[in-house]
């Protein structure tokens, strides 16, 4: 280690080329140096590729190409010298972060795999974990929660034994603005509770997208068993789109607030009676 030289033999010749040729060997020779610290070893002393072991620290190290300092290769009584294997695997663990790199790329991500290469992680922005798939970035997590781009699904599957069918949940083609449905904080009364036969659903309880539990479907109340009454409310404050194919109903008098629109399409119908 050290300077390169052709071999260690000492060549007759005259006085200077024997001199170089001494002093080639020597810098070879140089290559191997231990001390307890750094700064015992002066310049004079090191030249650029040369090993040296630090022996209060046992770290063994390699001149830098200025020969201005040492950079540490490892310690020397650590197994792999301390440094992470290629196998890695549960008998090297790491013990501190790991630092990828903090491009914004989601065709290529920070984190991938080796056959699959546009798949991974990688840092969105600030505070901002990217997730890439196909080269493209499908959901983001930050600070607010998890939100999936493009209409993308959230999907809850049923056990494998049963089959591959699933639930799912995504965003309309479009929004006016944000909307945020709130889960209630209680599970809901027994169904007796409620008129008999029907059953409890998930409904909006206010315009802030608060959710609660209540008769399902909006079926007739009524005082003990009676189911009569049909109530609606009589100011329309979001913008609502009869469903295709389905007819609506209400009791008037209805008002339209102000900036809001009820779109009723071809071959459907509301009734205000």
């Amino acid at each position: 280690m050290g300077l390169s030289v052709s071999d260690f033999t000492i060549d007759n010749a005259s006085g200077q080329a024997v001199r170089l040729d001494i002093q080639a060997c020597f810098k070879a020779l140089q290559g191997q140096n231990a001390e307890s610290a750094d700064s015992d070893m002066a310049s004079s002393q090191c030249v650029a590729g040369m090993t040296f072991l630090n022996t209060t620290s046992n770290i063994l190290k390699i001149r830098n190409s200025s020969n201005g300092d040492f950079t540490d290769i490892g310690n020397i009584d650590t197994p792999n010298l301390g440094l992470l294997p290629r196998s890695g695997g549960s008998t090297a663990p790491m013990t501190g972060q790991l630092l990828l790199d903090d491009s914004n790329s989601a065709s290529a991500p920070a984190l991938s795999f080796d056959t699959d290469a546009n798949l991974g992680l990688f840092r969105k922005s600030a505070d901002v974990m990217g997730f890439s798939s196909s080269g493209t970035e499908q959901l983001f997590m930050d600070g607010n929660g998890i939100t999936l781009n493009n209409q993308k699904s959230l999907r809850f599957s049923e056990p494998a034994s049963a089959g591959t069918e699933y639930v799912e949940v995504k965003a309309p083609a479009t929004l006016a603005s944000n909307l945020t449905l709130t889960l209630p904080s209680t599970t809901p009364t027994a169904e007796s509770t409620v008129s008999a036969g029907a059953g409890l659903a998930l409904i909006a309880i206010d315009e802030s997208g608060a959710l609660g539990w209540g008769t399902a479907g909006g079926g007739a109340e009524g005082g003990g068993n009676d189911e009569i009454f049909w109530e609606n409310d009589q100011t329309v404050t979001q913008n609502y789109e009869i469903t295709n194919g389905k007819n609506a109903g209400s009791f008037g008098p209805i008002e339209i607030q102000g900036g809001v629109t009820v779109t009723v399409g071809a071959g459907e119908s509301w009734t205000i009676v």
